[in-house]
């Protein structure tokens, strides 16, 4: 390989912080914080998750899902529902306010952004071998 040729690690970092970058831009204008925008996203497609299983989809910990949760009460993005959930526990179902299914669509609309001005230049077929090659990387990762 010669110099010029980047490594595997440094492609992914270099793609993964240019899209983090133009992202975390993007959603500071809409006065939205670390973790909020993922929240709003995967309520967009599916609210009621339980907030155990949001802190899981969202791979941070039930304690920072907590917090997270409570900055986006105050904003009025979000409400708890308490639920039963087996053996009687009692456990809270996360909706979106109106507000916040108003700022999820601004979201899905940055993403869609995002998305239209990394894949420039590629066509279907460029499209689909990246994204076969990401998950043969991901599922040989997984497998170790």
């Amino acid at each position: 390989m010669d110099h010029n040729t980047k490594h595997l690690h440094e492609a992914l970092i270099g793609c993964y912080t240019a899209h983090k970058r133009y992202c975390v831009q993007q959603f500071q204008k809409l006065n939205l914080t670390t973790g909020q925008p993922k929240v709003l996203y995967i309520l967009l497609n599916n609210e009621g998750y339980l907030q155990k299983e949001l802190a899981q989809r969202c791979h941070v910990e039930p304690a920072t899902m907590t917090s997270l949760l409570n900055n986006m009460i105050k904003k009025g993005l979000i409400y708890k529902n308490i639920v039963y959930v087996s053996g009687g526990k009692r456990a809270y179902a996360i909706y979106l306010t109106k507000d916040g299914y108003d700022m999820a669509l601004k979201i899905k609309k940055i993403i869609e952004e995002v998305e239209e001005i990394s894949y420039q230049d590629f066509n279907d077929k460029d499209k689909q071998l990246l994204m076969d090659l990401l998950n043969r990387i991901q599922t040989n990762l997984e497998k170790k």
